[in-house]
């Protein structure tokens, strides 16, 4: 029968040969004299089949290495700790011009150095943090050229993707790849920070759109700052020039100055448009066909414009501290509804003040006077306060029954005619005496 597993035919002849010598003893220096190689022992005579075929004493290469590699993990801990002797770690060097020292002063002196400049040397206090460009932002006056350079912000593309329209901003080439001027770069941020500024300072609505990974953080703080709106997941498109069916179901809200909602605008917030913004930040313009430029430092730039906006807030709210009041405008959508409410309301009082008068009968023309004084109105006051608290009353049946039912009864009108009819007659009176 042949077997024809190499590693069952001579698996003892294998573990019969004589083991190498220490890893450490081949790494050192000195010539060791080697005792003489014992013969090699004849091969025993060929294991039984049914012995062959038992898996126990069978060994593969792998398990032959893993048996020399712990042996040798073995030679090495027990000589852990060897000595150095011999010609090489005893003999003197020459150091310098005429000194000669041996290893052992050698390391005596290196001792003695490092014990005297240990404290010298810089000590680095302010390490490189991510977050804080999230964090703590730059303000538009404190973009440097140090900076955008340490944002990458003059990293272009390979020189065969680029695109013509770009060749003003390009400032040179290196290794194949086109070099984005920082002057140009820094000039057009501190722009972009004014414009931002200015919209902030006139109470426009400012969007912030970066849908791409890891710009959730900064979109968030840059409106966080600029005290705007913001979108991170996906930009839907059509969310601005079709805003009426995209958006249809999105709610409304009606703020006062501390942006706190206001109740009874219920009619007004179903039936009202979506809100339009005055100005959209877009970090991520390839992903979303807007008309800005690309660049790669979007820490550094959704920092410095939000940074932009909440500077603009601030200066809002300082021209409104120096008049001493507090500017607030309304939308002219929102002015048009509180107009019609006005006029319904109108309406209402009217055709009540017509109800009164149809149940009265048989009343002078001094009596009608003093009627109309006491419930009709000339004019409802225009002013906003007055508008807020008139939108408080509801504009159904309901509402007109409640102000039908809140008026005064008949009989205190009565008697107030009467009293005044006994006081023109005293006049009267009075007025025959004197002609007498």
């Amino acid at each position: 029968m042949i077997v024809r597993n190499a590693a069952a035919r001579h698996g003892r002849r294998a573990l019969a040969s004589p083991i190498s010598r220490s890893t450490l003893r081949q790494l050192s220096s000195e010539s060791v004299p080697t005792e003489p190689a014992v013969a090699t022992p004849p091969p025993k005579a060929q294991l039984p089949a049914d012995h062959i075929k038992d898996n126990s004493l069978v060994m593969s290469s792998k398990q032959l290495k893993m048996g020399k590699a712990k042996e040798t993990i073995m030679t090495l801990g027990a000589n852990s700790t060897p000595t150095h002797e011999g010609q090489s770690w005893t003999r003197s060097r020459k150091i310098g011009v005429s000194e000669e020292l041996t290893p052992w002063d050698q390391w005596v002196e290196f001792r003695k150095i490092r014990a005297k400049t240990k404290k010298l040397g810089s000590i680095v206090k302010r390490q490189y943090n991510p977050t804080d460009l999230i964090n703590d932002p730059p303000r538009p006056q404190d973009v440097t050229l140090e900076l955008l350079m340490a944002s990458q912000t003059h990293m272009g593309h390979h020189t065969s993707l680029w695109n013509p329209g770009n060749s003003r901003y390009i400032y040179g080439v290196r290794e194949g790849i086109h070099i984005i001027s920082l002057e140009t770069t820094a000039a057009h941020l501190r722009r972009a920070a004014r414009v931002v500024e200015e919209v902030a300072r006139c109470g426009g609505l400012i969007l912030f759109v970066g849908t791409r990974k890891g710009q959730m953080e900064i979109v968030t703080k840059a409106s966080e700052l600029a005290g705007a709106c913001h979108v991170f997941t996906k930009w839907t498109p059509g969310g601005i020039t079709n805003r009426d069916a995209i958006l249809k179901y999105a709610t409304t809200k009606v703020v006062d100055e501390k942006d706190q909602p206001l109740e009874d605008f219920g009619v007004f917030t179903e039936n009202a448009r979506p809100l339009l913004p005055d100005l959209v930040v877009c970090l991520n313009p390839k992903e979303n066909y807007t008309l800005l430029y690309d660049l790669r430092s979007i820490g550094v730039i959704a920092g410095v414009l939000g940074r932009a906006g909440e500077r603009g807030q601030q200066l809002r709210k300082l021209a409104s501290e120096k008049k001493e009041t507090v500017p607030w405008e309304t939308s002219p959508t929102l002015n048009d509804f509180m107009a019609k409410h006005r006029r319904n309301v109108q309406k209402e009082q009217r055709l009540a003040l017509s109800r009164v008068k149809d149940n009265v009968v048989g009343f002078t023309e001094e009596e009608q006077d003093i009627l109309q004084s006491q419930y009709a109105r000339a004019e409802l006051d225009s002013s906003e306060a007055a508008m807020l608290e008139s939108l408080g009353e509801t504009a159904t049946v309901e509402g007109l029954s409640e102000l039908t039912a809140s008026t005064p009864n008949l009989g205190e009108i009565e008697a107030q005619l009467a009293s005044v009819k006994a006081k023109a007659g005293e006049v009267e009176a009075e007025l025959k005496g004197l002609n007498n």
